[in-house]
């Protein structure tokens, strides 16, 4: 299996400033061209390969990466204030059954 990392042609941002991989069910999209955000559902089993993903994508200066939750999986917050982006991969079955939740946010 290859990690969506791994696979540039796999990414898709269309005029959403970050990206997530393919695969995902866009569930809610309140984008403008310079704020909004944008959340979308992937299968619970792609927890961690979303969590490298961003681990990858975050990895240059200016992002701080935190966790958050109480259960055994937390979620990842990651923010980078100069741009001013913030993603959220939510804990496996956290809000959705079977599903885990990335919202990506992008202040004007």
């Amino acid at each position: 299996m290859t990690s969506c990392s791994d696979k540039k042609e796999d990414i898709k941002t269309g005029e959403f400033p970050i990206p997530y991989p393919e695969g995902g069910e866009v569930i809610t999209d309140k984008w403008d061209g310079k704020s909004g955000h944008r959340t979308v559902k992937y299968t619970a089993d792609r927890h961690s390969e979303l969590i490298d993903f961003y681990d990858d994508y975050t990895s240059g200066s200016g992002w701080k990466r935190s966790e958050a939750g109480s259960g055994f999986i937390p979620s990842a917050i990651y923010l980078n204030l100069t741009k001013g982006y913030t993603i959220d991969v939510g804990s496996p079955e956290d809000q959705v059954s079977e599903a885990v939740l990335i919202t990506l946010y992008v202040a004007d």
